[in-house]
């Protein structure tokens, strides 16, 4: 919880087998910018089961590493949603895909007013390799999907870097195991009414083997966005 002196901010970091890069992604993390700005940071890394030193390099650089129940991306998150009590919370990949000097930015619109920050790789930039043509496409098909469902322009509706609020945070009911996860956020706040911001970030190269198996999660992802928009 917060204080009259300080803000809490968690930033949540879903992890599988990253060890090549979760030491880099929490390094680089602007701790001094973020404490200098008035808030209070804890690193929170679920972890889907590894199998190699990612939980040990995160904690050895003062990271909370917690064990997420069953496996998946989707149960990840939302056991990390529910873990947290912070004033903010940013969720990002531990691949090192996404730009962690983009927290302050994505605070800083949360501060405005937005419930929700989504960073758009399709407004910003996406690092030649780091994305093949078919998710490229496959996204585009999907954002496009979402705002027409939904009636709210999202240019990446797959991004796996967001921001929220408190609030936001206890308002949306999910049920996402695997990686519909992101889909179905964007869902429930868009029916919710909350304010949505998308801003843009860059995507680089991932370290290690991807997890993503593209038609499987799209076919996955296609159906969420459906069936949230159907269901009450």
């Amino acid at each position: 919880m917060s204080d009259e002196h300080s803000k809490t901010l968690t930033i949540l970091l879903p992890a599988l087998n990253e060890e090549e890069s979760i030491g880099e992604v929490i390094d680089s993390i602007p701790m001094q910018e973020v404490a200098g700005a008035g808030y209070e940071t804890s690193i929170l890394v679920l972890d889907g089961h590894s199998t190699d030193r990612t939980r040990s390099i995160a904690q050895e650089r003062g990271a909370k590493v917690v064990i997420q129940k069953g496996r998946g991306k989707g149960l990840a998150v939302r056991m990390g949603f529910e873990m947290s009590d912070s004033d903010f919370l940013i969720m990002m990949d531990a691949d090192g895909t996404y730009p962690t000097e983009d927290v302050p930015t994505f605070l800083a619109t949360l501060e405005k007013g937005a419930d929700v920050v989504m960073g758009s790789r399709f407004l910003g930039g996406i690092e030649k390799g780091s994305m093949s043509n078919l998710n490229r496409a496959g996204n585009r098909l999907l954002s496009l999907l979402a705002s027409t469902l939904y009636r709210r322009e999202t240019t990446d509706v797959c991004t796996g870097m967001w921001g929220f609020n408190r609030k936001t945070l206890k308002t949306l009911r999910l049920d996402s195991t695997t990686f519909e996860i992101e889909s179905e956020i964007f869902a429930q706040a868009s029916k919710a009414g909350l304010g949505i911001r998308e801003i843009p970030i860059r995507y680089s190269r991932r370290k290690g083997r991807a997890k993503l198996r593209s038609l499987r999660s799209g076919t996955r992802i296609g159906l969420k966005l459906v069936r949230k928009r159907i269901v009450p």
